[in-house]
């Protein structure tokens, strides 16, 4: 494996959170390299190409063929993220792009000689999915319940029928969608990359065209 073809992930919670011990662990390995390290310091529930530096790593990451063996490590899973259910789509992700991932607290790689499906974290990940599903119903239910104890006291009203986004504020509300529609990647890819409807990034592609911004 070429060594430049290796990045470094790491995230903290807060700015007042230092990522020493996630370096000093990135620094054991062959081909460490601060050029190649992006570090974010923003709370795990934001979804990770939601992230400014994740953003720019999958930015970069993505710009190599998919025959360069690119590898990115991360001290652990959750690093990810906290959702469940994202730290599945992005490892699904990175895999669709062959690109693999190295998580060291677990000790698995994704992938293969950067080709074929590792069983080994498949499993773990199958085990994963299984726990964001019953996490995920859960939120579902207690929203639900929430919802419908508002509306029994007359506190919800939900979104006015009719109501719908300037194009200005759905320019401001989508940057780092438009950053990857720019990149000319396909609807549906993009769509997966936010976990969003493939209508959500048709009315954001055809608001830049308005503005000429594609």
């Amino acid at each position: 494996m070429n060594y430049y073809n290796i990045y470094f992930y790491s995230r903290v919670s807060t700015v007042g959170q230092n990522s020493n011990r996630q370096l000093e662990n990135f620094k054991q390995l062959d081909g460490f390299s601060t050029e190649n390290l992006f570090v974010d310091k923003i709370q795990g529930n934001i979804p990770f190409l939601k992230r400014p530096e994740a953003s720019k790593l999958f930015d970069e990451i993505t710009n190599y063929s998919k025959q360069s063996k690119i590898t990115v490590v991360v001290d652990s899973v959750d690093r990810l993220g906290r959702s469940l259910l994202d730290i599945l789509n992005t490892i699904k992700l990175f895999s669709e792009n062959c690109i693999n991932l190295k998580c060291l607290k677990e000790g698995f790689e994704t992938l293969i000689d950067h080709q074929k499906i590792n069983p080994t974290a498949m499993l773990v990940l199958s085990v994963m999915g299984s726990i964001a599903e019953m996490e995920r119903n859960r939120i579902k239910e207690r929203t639900s319940e929430g919802i419908a104890i508002a509306k029994s006291l007359g506190k919800y009203k939900g979104r006015k029928l009719g109501t719908s986004l300037s194009d200005d504020a759905i320019l401001e509300k989508y940057p780092l969608m438009i950053k990857k529609i720019s990149k000319g990647l396909a609807i549906r890819e993009v769509a997966k990359i936010f976990n969003c409807s493939t209508a959500t990034v048709q009315k954001v592609k055809k608001v830049m065209k308005v503005k000429s911004l594609f």
